[in-house]
Protein backbone atom coordinates (compact mmCIF):
# COMPACT_ATOMS: atom_id res chain seq x y z
CA UNK A 1 0.00 0.00 0.00
CA UNK A 2 3.04 2.39 0.14
CA UNK A 3 4.11 1.51 -3.39
CA UNK A 4 6.22 -0.75 -3.21
CA UNK A 5 6.61 -4.45 -4.31
CA UNK A 6 6.83 -7.80 -2.69
CA UNK A 7 8.82 -10.27 -4.08
CA UNK A 8 8.22 -14.12 -3.35
CA UNK A 9 11.28 -17.00 -3.67
CA UNK A 10 9.27 -20.16 -4.64
CA UNK A 11 12.28 -22.08 -3.14
CA UNK A 12 13.26 -23.64 -0.38
CA UNK A 13 14.37 -21.60 2.44
CA UNK A 14 12.62 -18.76 0.22
CA UNK A 15 11.72 -14.99 1.31
CA UNK A 16 9.69 -12.46 0.45
CA UNK A 17 11.59 -9.37 -0.04
CA UNK A 18 10.35 -5.99 -0.06
CA UNK A 19 11.84 -3.93 -2.80
CA UNK A 20 11.41 -0.04 -3.75
CA UNK A 21 10.82 0.46 -7.87
CA UNK A 22 11.25 4.46 -7.25
CA UNK A 23 15.20 5.25 -7.60
CA UNK A 24 14.40 8.32 -6.06
CA UNK A 25 13.92 6.55 -2.95
CA UNK A 26 16.56 5.83 0.07
CA UNK A 27 15.73 1.86 -0.16
CA UNK A 28 15.80 1.42 -3.82
CA UNK A 29 18.96 -0.44 -4.15
CA UNK A 30 18.95 -2.25 -0.86
CA UNK A 31 16.13 -4.93 -1.38
CA UNK A 32 15.13 -6.71 2.20
CA UNK A 33 13.40 -10.02 3.24
CA UNK A 34 10.26 -9.15 5.20
CA UNK A 35 8.77 -10.91 8.18
CA UNK A 36 6.08 -12.24 6.00
CA UNK A 37 7.91 -15.75 5.69
CA UNK A 38 8.97 -16.11 8.99
CA UNK A 39 12.49 -16.80 10.32
CA UNK A 40 12.42 -20.89 8.68
CA UNK A 41 10.97 -19.49 5.21
CA UNK A 42 9.21 -21.15 2.31
CA UNK A 43 8.33 -21.82 -1.24
CA UNK A 44 6.22 -18.38 -0.87
CA UNK A 45 4.12 -17.79 -4.04
CA UNK A 46 2.17 -15.08 -4.06
CA UNK A 47 0.98 -11.75 -1.09
CA UNK A 48 -2.21 -9.66 -0.56
CA UNK A 49 -2.93 -6.88 1.63
CA UNK A 50 -6.08 -5.64 3.54
CA UNK A 51 -5.32 -2.06 3.83
CA UNK A 52 -8.48 -0.78 5.07
CA UNK A 53 -6.74 0.25 8.73
CA UNK A 54 -3.88 2.37 7.20
CA UNK A 55 -2.28 2.14 10.39
CA UNK A 56 -2.08 -1.78 11.01
CA UNK A 57 -2.34 -3.38 7.29
CA UNK A 58 -2.59 -7.05 7.03
CA UNK A 59 -0.91 -8.79 4.34
CA UNK A 60 -1.55 -12.77 3.33
CA UNK A 61 1.07 -15.15 1.93
CA UNK A 62 0.62 -18.62 0.06
CA UNK A 63 3.19 -21.17 0.57
CA UNK A 64 3.62 -24.21 -2.79
CA UNK A 65 3.77 -27.08 -1.01
CA UNK A 66 1.60 -30.22 -0.11
CA UNK A 67 1.31 -28.57 3.70
CA UNK A 68 2.08 -24.52 2.37
CA UNK A 69 0.06 -23.05 5.38
CA UNK A 70 -1.53 -19.38 4.55
CA UNK A 71 0.23 -17.01 6.38
CA UNK A 72 -1.43 -14.00 7.65
CA UNK A 73 1.06 -11.11 8.85
CA UNK A 74 -0.62 -7.78 11.06
CA UNK A 75 2.18 -5.27 10.44
CA UNK A 76 2.15 -2.24 13.40
CA UNK A 77 2.76 0.51 10.97
CA UNK A 78 2.40 1.69 7.86
CA UNK A 79 5.70 1.75 5.05
CA UNK A 80 8.91 0.32 4.45
CA UNK A 81 9.64 -0.59 7.87
CA UNK A 82 6.58 -2.02 8.69
CA UNK A 83 7.36 -5.33 6.77
CA UNK A 84 10.28 -5.74 9.12
CA UNK A 85 9.82 -4.67 12.79
CA UNK A 86 7.07 -6.05 15.06
CA UNK A 87 3.33 -7.43 13.53
CA UNK A 88 2.13 -10.99 14.49
CA UNK A 89 1.81 -14.08 12.90
CA UNK A 90 -1.01 -16.14 12.35
CA UNK A 91 -2.06 -18.87 10.30
CA UNK A 92 -5.23 -19.76 8.32
CA UNK A 93 -7.38 -23.15 9.61
CA UNK A 94 -10.35 -24.36 8.25
CA UNK A 95 -13.19 -25.96 10.47
CA UNK A 96 -16.31 -27.86 10.64
CA UNK A 97 -19.53 -26.72 9.05
CA UNK A 98 -17.67 -24.09 6.49
CA UNK A 99 -15.95 -22.01 9.24
CA UNK A 100 -12.26 -20.66 9.54
CA UNK A 101 -10.14 -18.88 12.23
CA UNK A 102 -6.51 -17.79 12.63
CA UNK A 103 -4.15 -19.99 14.93
CA UNK A 104 -1.00 -19.41 16.38
CA UNK A 105 -0.19 -22.89 16.05
CA UNK A 106 2.02 -23.42 12.61
CA UNK A 107 1.03 -26.89 12.74
CA UNK A 108 -2.64 -26.67 12.98
CA UNK A 109 -2.17 -24.08 9.84
CA UNK A 110 0.32 -26.72 8.14
CA UNK A 111 -2.12 -29.68 9.07
CA UNK A 112 -5.45 -27.79 7.71
CA UNK A 113 -3.08 -26.88 3.76
CA UNK A 114 -2.82 -30.69 3.76
CA UNK A 115 -6.20 -31.51 3.80
CA UNK A 116 -7.91 -28.51 2.43
CA UNK A 117 -5.43 -26.30 0.48
CA UNK A 118 -2.05 -28.15 -0.38
CA UNK A 119 -0.12 -25.68 -2.93
CA UNK A 120 -1.78 -22.53 -2.50
CA UNK A 121 -1.23 -20.32 -5.25
CA UNK A 122 -2.58 -16.62 -6.25
CA UNK A 123 -4.71 -14.88 -3.82
CA UNK A 124 -6.30 -11.75 -3.62
CA UNK A 125 -7.84 -9.36 -1.27
CA UNK A 126 -11.28 -7.24 -1.53
CA UNK A 127 -13.70 -5.72 0.82
CA UNK A 128 -13.63 -8.26 3.42
CA UNK A 129 -13.50 -11.28 1.20
CA UNK A 130 -10.04 -13.31 0.50
CA UNK A 131 -10.14 -15.64 -2.56
CA UNK A 132 -7.19 -17.64 -3.08
CA UNK A 133 -6.58 -21.27 -5.46
CA UNK A 134 -5.14 -24.51 -4.59
CA UNK A 135 -3.65 -25.63 -7.71
CA UNK A 136 -3.41 -29.76 -6.80
CA UNK A 137 -6.95 -30.21 -6.19
CA UNK A 138 -7.48 -27.25 -8.86
CA UNK A 139 -9.87 -25.30 -6.21
CA UNK A 140 -10.92 -21.79 -5.21
CA UNK A 141 -11.36 -20.66 -1.85
CA UNK A 142 -13.47 -17.46 -1.51
CA UNK A 143 -13.72 -16.73 2.73
CA UNK A 144 -15.48 -14.04 4.19
CA UNK A 145 -13.29 -12.64 6.85
CA UNK A 146 -16.14 -10.84 8.22
CA UNK A 147 -18.17 -13.78 9.35
CA UNK A 148 -15.30 -16.27 9.18
CA UNK A 149 -16.42 -18.35 6.42
CA UNK A 150 -15.62 -20.12 3.58
CA UNK A 151 -17.29 -21.88 0.35
CA UNK A 152 -15.16 -23.81 -2.28
CA UNK A 153 -15.57 -24.70 -5.54
CA UNK A 154 -13.48 -26.52 -8.62
CA UNK A 155 -12.16 -24.01 -10.70
CA UNK A 156 -14.01 -24.34 -14.08
CA UNK A 157 -16.74 -26.14 -12.55
CA UNK A 158 -19.53 -24.01 -14.09
CA UNK A 159 -18.24 -23.58 -18.33
CA UNK A 160 -19.91 -21.14 -20.82
CA UNK A 161 -18.61 -21.29 -24.14
CA UNK A 162 -15.58 -22.64 -26.23
CA UNK A 163 -12.55 -23.54 -24.23
CA UNK A 164 -11.68 -25.46 -21.43
CA UNK A 165 -9.75 -25.06 -17.88
CA UNK A 166 -8.71 -28.38 -17.17
CA UNK A 167 -5.34 -27.74 -16.09
CA UNK A 168 -4.12 -26.18 -12.85
CA UNK A 169 -4.69 -22.79 -11.49
CA UNK A 170 -2.01 -20.80 -11.03
CA UNK A 171 -1.82 -16.74 -10.41
CA UNK A 172 -5.11 -14.81 -10.40
CA UNK A 173 -6.33 -11.02 -10.22
CA UNK A 174 -9.71 -9.08 -10.06
CA UNK A 175 -11.77 -6.55 -12.38
CA UNK A 176 -14.14 -4.62 -11.15
CA UNK A 177 -15.46 -7.21 -7.58
CA UNK A 178 -18.14 -4.14 -6.23
CA UNK A 179 -19.92 -5.73 -9.30
CA UNK A 180 -19.14 -7.94 -11.62
CA UNK A 181 -16.88 -9.72 -9.51
CA UNK A 182 -13.97 -10.82 -12.57
CA UNK A 183 -11.28 -13.04 -11.61
CA UNK A 184 -8.76 -13.50 -14.03
CA UNK A 185 -6.85 -17.19 -13.73
CA UNK A 186 -3.77 -18.43 -15.38
CA UNK A 187 -2.95 -21.65 -16.12
CA UNK A 188 -0.28 -24.36 -15.55
CA UNK A 189 -0.80 -27.24 -17.78
CA UNK A 190 -2.48 -29.15 -20.36
CA UNK A 191 -2.37 -29.08 -23.79
CA UNK A 192 -4.08 -25.27 -24.32
CA UNK A 193 -2.65 -23.27 -21.63
CA UNK A 194 -5.00 -20.45 -21.50
CA UNK A 195 -6.27 -17.27 -19.26
CA UNK A 196 -9.94 -17.98 -17.88
CA UNK A 197 -12.36 -15.33 -15.87
CA UNK A 198 -14.76 -16.11 -13.28
CA UNK A 199 -17.75 -14.19 -13.40
CA UNK A 200 -20.02 -13.37 -9.99
CA UNK A 201 -22.44 -15.85 -10.91
CA UNK A 202 -19.85 -18.35 -11.00
CA UNK A 203 -19.49 -18.86 -14.50
CA UNK A 204 -15.96 -19.75 -16.29
CA UNK A 205 -14.92 -18.59 -19.69
CA UNK A 206 -11.91 -18.89 -21.79
CA UNK A 207 -10.09 -15.71 -22.53
CA UNK A 208 -7.46 -16.72 -24.40
CA UNK A 209 -5.92 -20.04 -24.65
CA UNK A 210 -3.16 -21.85 -26.98
CA UNK A 211 -3.65 -23.76 -29.76
CA UNK A 212 -4.41 -27.66 -28.56
CA UNK A 213 -1.68 -29.34 -29.25
CA UNK A 214 0.63 -26.56 -30.53
CA UNK A 215 3.41 -24.61 -29.36
CA UNK A 216 2.24 -23.50 -26.30
CA UNK A 217 1.19 -27.30 -24.86
CA UNK A 218 2.31 -28.29 -21.48
CA UNK A 219 3.46 -24.50 -20.63
CA UNK A 220 2.11 -22.07 -18.12
CA UNK A 221 0.27 -18.47 -18.58
CA UNK A 222 1.70 -16.15 -16.87
CA UNK A 223 1.95 -12.20 -15.50
CA UNK A 224 -1.43 -11.28 -16.13
CA UNK A 225 -1.97 -7.91 -15.99
CA UNK A 226 -4.06 -4.52 -17.00
CA UNK A 227 -2.85 -1.21 -18.86
CA UNK A 228 -3.67 2.00 -16.04
CA UNK A 229 -6.13 2.73 -18.32
CA UNK A 230 -7.51 -1.37 -18.46
CA UNK A 231 -7.62 -1.29 -22.66
CA UNK A 232 -4.81 -3.77 -22.74
CA UNK A 233 -4.39 -6.95 -21.04
CA UNK A 234 -0.88 -8.67 -20.75
CA UNK A 235 -0.19 -12.25 -20.15
CA UNK A 236 2.78 -14.70 -20.89
CA UNK A 237 3.70 -18.01 -21.82
CA UNK A 238 6.54 -18.84 -19.30
CA UNK A 239 8.65 -21.67 -21.07
CA UNK A 240 8.00 -20.39 -24.60
CA UNK A 241 9.28 -17.03 -22.99
CA UNK A 242 6.42 -14.96 -24.68
CA UNK A 243 4.39 -11.90 -23.96
CA UNK A 244 0.93 -11.40 -25.09
CA UNK A 245 -1.06 -8.11 -25.71
CA UNK A 246 -4.68 -8.33 -25.91
CA UNK A 247 -7.25 -5.52 -26.83
CA UNK A 248 -10.78 -5.14 -27.95
CA UNK A 249 -11.78 -5.16 -31.08
CA UNK A 250 -14.37 -2.18 -29.87
CA UNK A 251 -11.41 -0.21 -28.09
CA UNK A 252 -13.60 -0.26 -24.70
CA UNK A 253 -11.84 -1.22 -21.20
CA UNK A 254 -12.15 -4.99 -20.39
CA UNK A 255 -14.03 -3.62 -17.38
Amino acid sequence: PWNTWISCEEVAGGQCWQVEPDPNKPNHNSPKATLLGGPSGGRYETVAVDNSNTSKPVFFTTEDTSNGELRRFEADGNGWDALHVGGRTTYLEFLDLNRLRWTTSLSAGENSAASYYPNAEGIIYHNSTLYFVAKVTRTLFILDLNDMTYTSERTGSSWVGQGAFNSQPDQIIESDLDKRKFIYFTEDGGNAPGVHVRDRKGNYYTMARGVPGGRYSGDETVGIAFSPDRRKFYFGFQDAGVLMEVTRDDGQPFN
